[in-house]
């Protein structure tokens, strides 16, 4: 099925945390990890709606929750960027540690743990590429 961002987050945020859990690596990568991130993507020139917050738990190798959150909701780490650069992510065509690096996603969060669980946020995004997604702007 394909989902439409950000109308269907949602239920984009479902198919990804199935996408998550089938990823053979992500298991070894989040082994022993217990953290929910919080993944913002912001308006811009392009999207000029309200920001989509959604909300991945990960406990032990395997993400027991993806959803959309409210925005007061705790996390341990984030990752926000604008609307336009998660497309350009979420089609292959940026590199989430090169974007955190040059500054078009801002990372918060204990920059240690990150740098050690930097396999877990890889395979993340590999299973975020892995949904079938139109974009509405």
């Amino acid at each position: 099925m394909t989902y439409t961002l950000p109308a269907d987050a949602a239920d984009w945020a479902t198919a990804w945390r199935d996408r998550i859990n089938d990823r053979e690596g992500f298991e070894t990568a989040t082994a022993d990890f217990d953290a929910t991130f919080r993944f913002e993507m912001r308006a811009d020139d392009t999207y000029d709606g309200d920001p989509v917050n959604f909300r991945v738990t990960v406990a032990d190798g395997v993400c027991t929750e993806a959803t959309v959150a409210d925005a007061s909701a705790d996390y341990d780490f984030a990752l926000r960027g604008p609307y336009e650069a998660w497309v350009a992510m979420l089609e292959g065509e940026l590199d989430v540690s090169e974007s955190v690096m040059n500054g078009t996603f801002d990372v918060e969060g204990n920059t240690m743990t990150l740098l050690r669980r930097q396999d877990a946020i890889t395979e993340m995004i590999a299973a975020a590429q892995n949904v079938d997604t139109e974009f509405a702007y």
